[in-house]
């Protein structure tokens, strides 16, 4: 049988406020990144502790994976668009194989820029990595992640009609996210909108076996819906897609942090003399197509 605790009112609550202190954790990462955030940095300003904010997630079926690296200065708008000399370096702890970063400045405004690092390296499963910043000077920020186990496809039936269905798979590690991600058209007084995305988490709909195996019940119209506010009759759902995640011990435990604990630096941070946060992970993103089998011809199961 598998597990409904994920699915009683308690854990609905819980997951609740894990998710709106995710997104507030986030907030505060990209906060110390430099984006969006126009006042000074003063629990950081005169501080002799934090070299780099690094911030990013390490993806085991990635071709290209991604860490934004920023000096912690004074002020939290970075202007400068030179390059500020930052040495960012992989390193495999099991074998000591170094990897060095490529650079490449990212622009959000007229005058707000950052640095993105990215490799193509091929990472291994739990496996140990540590990611180092280094300044032109000497200085050091480091994180040590575990690479996630690899993550299967999961099955999936689905019926585009009714935006309901049934995922089913296996996972090794905790899972993170299970979302849908749609583009739709809404129309309204006969004139068909400009597309929008509508994504719905349905990580709380997951019945979860202690074996790993997983199964999620789908019924996303009404959420829809109530999102954009118009009849399922009256969009254009143009792209459907899935989006699962796992991940290592790395992801952060959140649950007993209050929303003022989050933004704090050290509080959700495995980054050494710096800031920020880590995590190796597993992710797939499945299109769902007119070719999979539609929900109303395939014997549905229950979740149990």
């Amino acid at each position: 049988m598998f597990n409904n605790s994920f699915n009683s009112p308690l854990m609905r609550s819980l997951h609740s406020q894990i998710y709106c202190k995710v997104k507030i954790f986030l907030f505060g990462l990209l906060c110390v990144s430099g984006i969006g955030c126009e006042n000074e940095f003063d629990p950081l300003q005169e501080n002799d502790r934090y070299v780099f904010s690094m911030y990013g997630t390490f993806d085991i079926h990635a071709d290209t994976n991604w860490v934004r690296v920023m000096p912690i200065v004074e002020t939290l708008i970075p202007k400068d668009p030179d390059s500020n000399g930052t040495t960012v370096t992989m390193i495999h702890q099991g074998t000591g194989e170094e990897t060095q970063l490529q650079p490449k400045l990212i622009r959000f405004s007229e005058n707000v820029y950052v640095w993105n690092y990215w490799t193509t390296k091929e990472l291994e499963p739990q496996e140990e990595y540590m990611i180092r910043a280094e300044a032109p000077g000497g200085s050091q920020s480091f994180a040590t992640i575990t690479m996630a186990s690899e993550l299967a496809i999961p099955d999936i039936i689905y019926s585009g009609g009714n935006e309901e269905g049934e995922i089913r798979g296996n996972s090794e590690d905790t899972l993170v996210t299970m979302d849908f991600r749609y583009l739709i058209q809404v129309i309204r007084d006969r004139v068909v909108e400009p597309e929008v995305e509508v994504i719905i988490s349905n990580l709380d709909d997951i019945n979860l076996k202690t074996n790993g195996d997983y199964c999620a019940e789908i019924d996303n119209a009404e959420k829809i819906e109530e999102i954009l506010l118009a009849n399922r009759g009256d969009m254009i759902v143009n792209r459907r897609e899935l989006v699962v995640i796992s991940s290592s011990e790395d992801w952060p435990d959140i649950v007993d942090l209050s929303e003022e604990e989050i933004v704090l630096p050290d509080a959700v941070s495995n980054v050494v003399n710096g800031t920020g946060f880590i995590a190796g992970i597993a992710k797939r993103k499945i299109v769902i197509t007119s070719k999979r089998v539609s929900a109303e011809s395939y014997p549905k199961r229950k979740c149990e």
